[in-house]
Parts: structure tokens; C-alpha cells; sequence
């Protein structure tokens, strides 16, 4: 269990936040430092893929709520993604490619058709 106090110096308020963690190892086996290393661990695979869904894509603004659209909608999203990272990685761009892509598509929609119609491998 992991207790966070924050002070927050705007309103001058103190919050306390309770985490719980759930492990298979048994608690012999691993100790604070540990535990924080394997909590920490799983952010960073989780972090970009959000920042990407959430700032790039605007995810969390989305009105969509009815139906299959939400499910639709995230998985049009992960394509892009992914498809743009092959692409990236094709081009030996960086990883900031994806961010320059959309921008650029918005205004040239060829693009993104062009993107689309890419073969997936270069033997195709």
C-alpha cells in the first residue's frame, strides 16, 4: 500500500491518496524498492500510449458515447497509430512523427489515403 500526501499551495488544501497494490510474488520475496521499481515499470509502457491517444488524438474530449462507436472509434485510433509507426520506422523518422502526419493530413487528405494504401510489407 502506497500513501501519497499532497499539499496543494493555491488553496492551501491536503489531500491524501491510498494506492493499493496487487503482486502473484509473495511478500518474502520482494520488498519496498522493488515493488516501486515494478509499479513505476508499468507507466512507462502505459504513459505513451495514452499521451498519443489523449493529447494527439484528443480522446478524452470525444463526445461519442452510443453504440460500438466509442470501441470503432479506438480501434480507427490504434491503427493510425500503428500504421503511422511502421511508416515512421520505414522512413527512419522519430518518434514525433506521428503528431507532423496528422497535422499534415488535416489539410492534404491524400495523405492519409496514401498511407492507407501503403503495402504493410516492402516485398508487397
Amino acid at each position: 500500500m502506497i500513501t501519497r500526501t499532497t499539499h496543494h499551495l493555491k488553496s492551501l488544501r491536503v489531500t491524501q491518496e491510498t494506492e493499493i497494490l496487487i503482486t502473484s510474488r509473495p511478500a518474502d520475496q520482494m520488498n519496498a524498492a522493488q515493488l516501486q521499481v515494478f509499479r513505476r515499470g508499468h507507466w512507462t509502457i502505459e504513459n505513451p500510449i495514452h499521451y498519443v491517444r489523449d493529447v494527439t488524438f484528443g480522446e478524452d474530449q470525444s463526445t461519442v458515447r452510443t453504440g460500438h462507436a466509442p470501441q470503432n472509434l479506438a480501434t480507427l485510433r490504434n491503427l493510425v497509430i500503428g500504421l503511422c509507426g511502421l511508416d515512421a520506422a520505414r522512413q527512419h523518422q522519430p518518434t514525433s512523427y506521428l503528431p507532423r502526419f496528422r497535422a499534415a493530413a488535416r489539410n492534404h487528405r491524400q495523405l492519409a489515403i496514401d498511407l492507407l494504401a501503403r503495402p504493410l510489407l516492402n516485398g508487397c
